[in-house]
């Protein structure tokens, strides 16, 4: 995410151990009914595989005619009619030449502009209102127009989205602890700063660049990596909240390098995109030492980000169905290797 600067008048003064892929699927959800048959095919005809249980968080891989193929709580995959599938978050691409005005409200006339995304962009939507769409992006929320925002895959995920009424929807209030909490990037800053490598581990950006210059990036703590990776690995297994800033009670993946570090006296931008493009400086992929910032995404966006605790993996808050987790430094499906930063 590159949020552009925006000038408001509201803010003068934000436990197992598990290796999933990465950010594997293309929407989330929850089981619609108390108790769900989920099969190895997508036919009524084929084996149930288990039962899952009202509420249970699920990973949507893709779409077979009424059918979505999930991976469920304990990595394994099965097949459900989509009928009985709450889909709450849906990854979708900003599809704009220029930037796309977040407003406070879904309407031109009586919304606020509070923020914009950049072309290309990664963002979650929640549901949609009118012509409108809720959108978030680690700790920013606002409203978008639907024209200019578009599914990550073939599959049109955003149609499960669930519709509100504008008489339900609410203006969005950001307050000066949550402003902090975004850290808004400036036009200069860039997602961009390193090559999208592949998933065999090949080195991305070594920080040869002008572009590894330690920006916006400050350390007034004494912490190794060794005693990073042993505070993060107090918090295995707990829960996943979009945009959330809690180790405990819910966080995400930029939420928890962020919170990682400030233990030990490190300020972070509070975006992945944001952190990748300001905060310490590069390094190789063959040259990760324990505490390093690891960073993932698509065609060069980074939309995603982990802590190296060495061994070849990574800590990180990886989804709503997995939680905290530790997972594989070079995934071999899901979002690619983008490059890594060094904070400590």
């Amino acid at each position: 995410m590159r949020l552009k600067k925006v000038v408001l008048s509201t803010l003068v003064s934000v436990a197992a151990i598990m290796v999933p892929s990465l950010a594997y699927g293309q929407a989330y959800g929850t089981v619609a009914t108390q108790t769900l048959n989920v099969r190895d095919g997508a036919k009524l005809e084929a084996s149930i595989v288990k039962q899952v249980g009202l509420g249970e968080p699920v990973e949507i891989v893709c779409e077979e005619g009424d059918w979505l193929k999930l991976i469920l709580e304990d990595d394994s995959r099965a097949y459900v009619k989509a009928e009985y599938i709450n889909v709450h978050r849906v990854l979708a691409v900003v599809n704009v030449n220029g930037g796309l005005n977040v407003r406070d409200y879904p309407s031109t006339e009586n919304g606020k502009v509070i923020g914009s995304f950049s072309n290309g962009d990664e963002i979650s939507v929640s549901y949609s209102v009118g012509d409108w769409y809720k959108v978030s992006q680690e700790g920013f929320e606002g409203y978008v127009s639907k024209d200019y925002v578009k599914n990550s895959t073939e599959v049109d995920f955003l149609s499960y989205l669930p519709n509100k009424r504008l008489t339900e929807i609410e203006r969005m209030t950001v307050t000066q602890e949550e402003a902090q909490a975004i850290m808004v990037e400036t036009d200069n800053s860039s997602s961009n700063n390193g090559s999208t490598s592949s998933n065999n581990g090949a080195t991305s950006n070594s920080g040869s660049s002008s572009n590894s210059s330690n920006q916006n990036y400050t350390s007034s703590g004494s912490g190794t990596g060794d005693a990073v990776v042993a505070y993060a690995k107090q918090f295995l297994g707990n829960p996943y909240v979009y945009g959330g800033n809690s180790l405990t009670n819910g966080v995400d993946c930029s939420g928890f390098t962020s919170q990682i570090m400030r233990n030990f006296g490190i300020s972070l931008n509070r975006s992945s995109s944001a952190q990748y493009a300001n905060n310490g400086y590069y390094v190789s992929s063959d040259s990760l030492q324990k505490g390093d910032l690891v960073f993932y995404g698509y065609n060069g966006h980074v939309s995603h980000v982990a802590i190296y605790i060495g061994g070849g993996q990574v800590i990180h808050a990886n989804d709503e169905r997995t939680g905290i987790c530790i997972s594989n430094v070079f995934p071999s499906s899901g979002k690619p290797y983008i490059g890594a930063k060094r904070v400590l």
